[in-house]
């Protein structure tokens, strides 16, 4: 995975600083993952943050999604389309 520069991205100019060490950390160890292994890898991740109390907002997730999508196959990321697609569904009927 490119290395990427997280703190400079202006979506996350306010982020919590153990949110970016959350996104950092994810972004190197996913690097070293096959492509199949991306998506449980990043669900897992998330469930790790949502115990600590680490909730990431849209903008958040759609960066990291669109970071490690570059190292996924066709089909996780046609299910991560999906899910994204049908929780934006989900919230605009709340």
């Amino acid at each position: 995975m490119e290395y990427q520069n997280w703190a400079e991205n202006p979506k996350f100019k306010n982020i919590d600083p153990k949110k970016l060490t959350l996104i950092e950390m994810l972004s190197e160890q996913a690097g070293s993952k096959k492509p199949e292994e991306i998506l449980p890898f990043f669900l897992a991740v998330n469930a790790k943050a949502n115990e600590m109390g680490i909730t990431f907002n849209d903008d958040e997730t759609e960066i990291i999604l669109e970071s490690l999508k570059s190292k996924m196959n066709p089909s996780d990321i046609k299910k991560i389309d999906m899910i994204r697609n049908f929780t934006k569904m989900m919230s605009e009927k709340s």
